[in-house]
């Protein structure tokens, strides 16, 4: 993290309470009580609060000091709302000072505080898996005090130094927001220039002074929490900024980067020292390598290694730039775990000692595909990958050939799942920063093919007796993403909890139903994972009087499909690849014949493909189901047409066969 870029999340969850005693808070200021007299907007309508004002000041001192100044007045609008009477300032200890933080709540015009007025607390900031962390907050919490109707306001000044000579912002919101503000203070003799992107660029307001600039957006509409929506659904504008000092600053006060390979300058400096190695660390590359005179296969053995290691987050040094430098490979290796640029460094140096090349790279979890081309700058990236330099006789689909560094395998040595030759599905797409020296542009990572990549094979064997019950067996898995899916599961439950788990999903079609044998296998070449065992179930087909008997046959869980039952839409949602084959053949019991089968079925839409169908064969029924859903951001305008695509699919997979006892 680098916080010279600054993200604001209005409305995040409510926080653990801690009373206790507190010095006395003067009474709400002007800007507090003229905020608290607006009136609740239409845009609220739904929402379970409503931001009346947002406004942050940032001024930087002519020596680089930055101060940060945030205000923000939230109205509750019912019960649920009162999750949002929350403030919180983060800062990086040691580094920053946080030097006031204010709350207050007004009812009927009044402020009211609880006899025991909550604190602010100090907590980390750092993201799952830190030991440690620079990274922390101060939070404070009214959810068990405030009421609806009530305003909740807060204030909170940080002060410390500007890390960089960039500053990133954006205009983040679930809730409805007024009114929301930012101000840049420069010294005198400083210039900036900035960038805007986002949906809502267009209606940024903007204004100058004297070296100061605003920038202003209102009216934002709510955006409530809805299933598989894109990761920037609520940013309306990001903002970014470079500083310029006056060219009597004094030199090296902060890198400059005016271009890609100006960051790569940089990061490389950071970076290759950290690639080092010990005779402990070549002993197990080696053993790890020998006899494997194939080099995938010697980079399969390695990167299998350091994915097994545990993920553990060690952030220090952040305001020098260590949040971008890995610990040394040696450190990693001595204590076994590390974070994600740690382990990509690791897999750096032993793939080094066997003689193949390898670059760091910047990625983004989430976010890859809105990287901005035009602002180099590490504060758009969030996590770390590697790029390996292979020739032809290497081909996987996650090979990009660079006009650079040319032919480049990228791979993330942090996700335990996912081998090499794929890529997580959150960074396919996505804009990657090889690092390395020369590397000027932004490289695209590829969409993976869904034929091999995100391809599910199922297949259910079903033997109906005359009573309705039912002995069955599935196989189901597949490789790429959905090898990582199934592998995922496999390794993060016990024997017990796994069982459990799979008989509660053939439990959601086939009452009842108990399991057996149940077995997994993993190809570590292809990638290909599967789940394979055998169950029964008391009663699987509907017994009709007259002799007939009615089953489905979607006995397989569709819970990897998204579904969309709300008829209304405010988010643009994100459909990821997948194909799904089932073959499900049901073999009839003595003295029963097809009487009815389900027509034929084929569906087409831009954001997929289904196809399904139904035949006889020596005494079994056949069913072979398809359904494709292709890689699209779907815009709410267009939230009717996928709704219909995947209702019509959901009725044909519901489709029933009937059969009737022979006379």
């Amino acid at each position: 993290m680098n916080l010279g870029q600054i993200t604001r999340f209005v409305g995040a969850a409510g926080l653990i309470i801690f009373a206790g005693t507190l010095t006395a808070i003067a009474a709400p200021p002007a800007w507090v009580m003229k905020a608290a007299k607006a009136d609740t907007p239409p845009l609220s309508h739904g929402a379970p609060a409503v931001v009346l004002f947002d406004e942050t000041l940032v001024t930087i001192e002519s020596d680089g000091d930055k101060t940060i100044r945030h205000r923000q007045v939230v109205r509750i609008l019912n019960q649920s709302g009162r999750q949002f009477a929350t403030g919180m300032v983060p800062y990086l200890e040691k580094e920053d000072d946080v030097t006031t933080t204010e709350a207050w709540v007004v009812r009927a015009g009044k402020e009211v505080s609880p006899k025991e007025k909550p604190m602010w607390i100090d907590m980390s900031a750092a993201d799952d898996g830190a030991v440690f962390s620079e990274v922390r907050k101060r939070v404070v919490s009214y959810n068990d005090f405030a009421l609806t109707d009530d305003v909740f306001a807060y204030e909170t000044v940080s002060e410390g130094k500007l890390d960089l000579p960039q500053l990133g912002f954006s205009w983040v919101s679930m809730l409805p927001v007024i009114q929301e503000t930012l101000t840049l203070q420069l010294p005198p003799g400083w210039a900036m220039q900035s960038m805007v992107d986002g949906p809502s660029a267009s209606l940024l307001h903007t204004a100058t002074g004297p070296q100061s600039w605003t920038w202003e957006l209102i009216d934002r509409p709510y955006r409530p929490d809805e299933p598989s929506a894109t990761e920037d659904a609520r940013t309306d504008v990001r903002l970014m900024v470079t500083l310029s000092p006056p060219a009597k600053a004094p030199r090296g006060m902060w890198p400059v980067f005016r271009s890609w390979s100006d960051l790569s300058s940089w990061m490389v400096v950071l970076q290759d020292a950290q690639c080092d190695s010990t005779p402990a660390l070549l002993n197990t590359t080696n053993q790890l390598a020998t006899g494997n005179e194939d080099v995938v296969v010697k980079m399969r053995a390695l990167s299998r290694y350091v994915q097994s290691l545990r993920y553990i987050s060690f952030d220090k040094g952040i305001s020098k730039g260590f949040g971008y430098r890995p610990r040394k490979a040696s450190e990693v290796y001595e204590k076994g775990w590390g974070d994600c640029k740690a382990k990509a460094n690791l897999l750096r140096s032993m793939l080094r000692t066997v003689g193949i090349e390898s670059y760091m790279v910047s990625a983004h979890t989430s976010q890859g595909r809105q990287i901005v081309e035009g602002w180099p700058s590490p504060a758009q990236f969030n996590h770390a990958i590697l790029a390996i330099k292979i020739d032809d006789s290497v081909d996987f689909p996650t090979v990009v050939n660079t006009p650079i560094l040319g032919r480049l395998l990228f791979f993330d040595a942090t996700n335990p799942d996912v081998l090499l030759g794929d890529l997580p599905t959150n960074l396919q797409g996505g804009k990657v920063h090889v690092v390395a020296p020369g590397s000027d542009a932004l490289t695209p990572l590829p969409v993976l093919p869904a034929e091999t990549h995100h391809l599910s094979n199922r297949q259910v064997n079903l033997e109906l007796n005359a009573n309705g019950s039912v002995t069955g067996e599935c196989n189901y898995g597949g490789p790429g993403s959905s090898g990582a899916y199934y592998r995922r599961k496999i390794r993060s439950l016990s024997a017990n909890d796994f069982q459990k788990n799979i008989t509660e999903r053939i439990n959601g079609t086939v009452s009842g139903a108990s399991i057996e044998n149940l077995t997994t296998s993993d190809e570590p070449i292809t990638g290909e994972c599967r789940i394979k065992y055998r169950f029964s179930a008391p009663r699987f087909a509907q017994m009709m009087p007259g002799g007939l008997a009615v089953v489905r046959l979607d006995v397989l869980s569709r819970d990897t499909v998204p579904a969309f039952p709300a008829k209304e839409r405010k988010l643009p949602i994100q459909l990821d690849s997948m194909i799904l084959r089932d073959e499900v053949t049901l073999k009839l019991p003595p003295g029963f014949v097809v009487d009815e089968l389900p027509d034929s079925a084929k569906f087409n839409s831009p954001y997929g493909h289904y196809e399904s169908t139904y035949s006889v064969v020596d005494g079994s029924v056949v069913a072979h189901r398809m359904l494709r859903l292709e890689d699209r951001d779907v815009p709410v305008s267009e939230y009717a047409v996928l709704r219909k695509f995947l209702g019509d699919v959901a009725k044909a997979d519901h489709s029933s066969v009937v059969l009737r006892k022979s006379d």
